[in-house]
């Protein structure tokens, strides 16, 4: 089960003709698609030890990210397959652009890996910035017509070595 739907998916593509006889793909290969990338966007949640259990209702920020990441990775895949059946030179549409949506879908599912987006899942989870807890900036003067106090005259800022 995904974190979207076909209609979503569909919508990137405007002149897509859904519930037509013979439509191509059809509905449930566009939701393997959904499916597919639902995997691999809960594989890379649950190596982050995120629950997902319930995830729509108790938490709909989370779930909504997760939704977006399906749509884009699910849309860019029935890119590919319409884009394959009218040619490099048919006419696009319109449509969403297969390659950016793929990009996207590949960004977040990095971010996601790195730990970009454990303060959503978890409010507590350590953030890999520093300066809002310290409120300063490590190893540099913040002022610098500040004279120096200090006994260390070897090193200055703006200095010429």
């Amino acid at each position: 089960m995904g974190f979207t739907t076909v209609d979503a998916v569909a919508a990137h593509y405007p002149g897509f003709q859904r519930g037509v006889t013979n439509q191509n793909p059809a509905d449930t290969q566009i939701q393997t698609w959904i499916d597919n990338q639902a995997s691999r966007i809960t594989a890379r949640a649950t190596a982050r030890g995120f629950d997902l259990t319930n995830l729509e209702t108790a938490n709909p920020e989370a779930y909504t990210l997760l939704g977006m990441m399906n749509e884009v990775g699910a849309a860019a895949d029935l890119g590919d397959a319409l884009f394959a059946m009218i040619g490099p030179n048919g006419p696009a549409q319109g449509w969403a652009n297969p390659n950016a949506l793929r990009t996207t879908c590949e960004e977040m599912l990095v971010e996601l890996t790195r730990g970009s987006y454990d303060k959503l899942f978890v409010p507590l989870a350590k953030t890999g910035d520093v300066y809002p807890q310290l409120g300063g900036i490590a190893g540099q003067e913040t002022d610098p017509t500040d004279p120096e106090d200090d006994l260390n005259l070897a090193f200055r800022k703006n200095d010429v070595y």
